[in-house]
């Protein structure tokens, strides 16, 4: 689990507000325990058994897994620019090299998964699987392509173990509005079009960053829509008897990036548990979570399915001293 000094935060104010908070992709931020967000890819030690996690959850429910046939090409630059990002931001475990006298050959090492593939740009045949599912077992994130197509983006791909309260199979083939049409705020000329605008004005290669956050009684990565009948009654029943160790915050550190060679954009999406008790050791955030809880709009209460657990985390963050 991640700890209090690398925990990113989601909340800068004492208040809740509508916003897309979309900021530079792999800048350092500081927070009042120290800092996170150098690197786009999730580090640390970790990694490779949260890789393990999804990857067991996506041979386990096929659903897990969609791609479009028209999204090939788009799927094969998310591959390629994965491999490259975690050789060049985790050199220690991680290499992409390319095969000598091969055309579009490649060779990817990373000893942190044991993993050691050559294959060729653009031949299914020199993978076992397809490229964006055999990428994925390598990463702790969720992995999306958004096709760009018309002004406008395709959920077209995506290998996702951890969703919040959401299926990529009902998903798949959704446009960008209509994935967002349940979020309050999200009318005509709202926040959500206004991001998608931003987007598809990115310029290859581009990468920026977002947050978003909830809470849930337990340390449970995959809240999928998909595994609703394991999850689901734990938030009806909320038996707590210790709120500082059950309750977590939930935050999911999202990136977008614009793929350098085919212009579909990459959604990444890393979840970052934290349980109140190491909330509850940086005053600030103890301070800043409760208010923010305390004066949530019914609406977004409602859509982030909050209550009754908001209260009761709140009023736990309140009595601490």
């Amino acid at each position: 689990m991640t700890g209090v000094d690398d925990y990113p935060f989601p909340l800068p104010h004492p208040t809740y507000r509508i916003s897309a908070n979309v900021e530079p992709a792999g800048v350092e931020r500081r927070t009042e325990a120290g800092s996170w967000g150098a690197r786009i890819l999730h580090d640390g030690p970790d990694r490779p058994a949260v890789a393990a996690e999804r990857a067991s959850i996506l041979d386990r429910e096929s659903a897990r897994f969609v791609a479009a046939p028209h999204a090939r090409a788009s799927c094969w630059d998310a591959c390629l620019y994965l491999l490259g990002r975690l050789a060049t931001e985790q050199p220690g475990t991680c290499t992409l090299t390319r095969v000598p006298g091969r055309a579009g050959g490649w060779r990817f090492r990373d000893t942190a998964t044991g993993t050691d593939r050559e294959f060729v740009f653009g031949d299914d045949a020199t993978l076992p699987e397809h490229p964006l599912r055999w990428v994925s077992r390598l990463v702790a994130e969720d992995v999306v392509v958004l096709g760009a197509r018309g002004e406008a983006l395709w959920l077209d791909a995506g290998a996702v173990a951890f969703a919040s309260v959401w299926s990529i199979g009902f998903d798949a083939g959704m446009s960008f509005r209509e994935l967002h049409g349940p979020v309050p705020g999200n009318g005509p000329g709202g926040v959500f079009e206004r991001a998608e605008c931003f987007l598809l004005r990115l310029h290859p290669g581009e990468a920026y960053r977002r947050l978003n956050w909830g809470l849930q009684p337990d340390d449970r990565r995959d809240l999928s829509l998909d595994a609703a009948p394991q999850w689901q009654p734990a938030r009806t029943r909320l038996d707590l008897t210790d709120p500082g160790r059950q309750i977590h915050l939930r935050t999911e550190v999202q990136h977008l990036v614009r793929l350098p060679l085919t212009g579909a954009v990459l959604f990444l999406i890393g979840i970052r548990l934290l349980p109140l008790d190491g909330v509850a050791q940086v005053p600030a955030w103890r301070t800043r979570l409760a208010s923010v809880l305390e004066t949530l709009p019914p609406e977004v209460t409602e859509y982030k399915e909050l209550e009754p657990l908001a209260s009761n985390a709140a009023g736990w963050l309140r009595a601490q001293p």
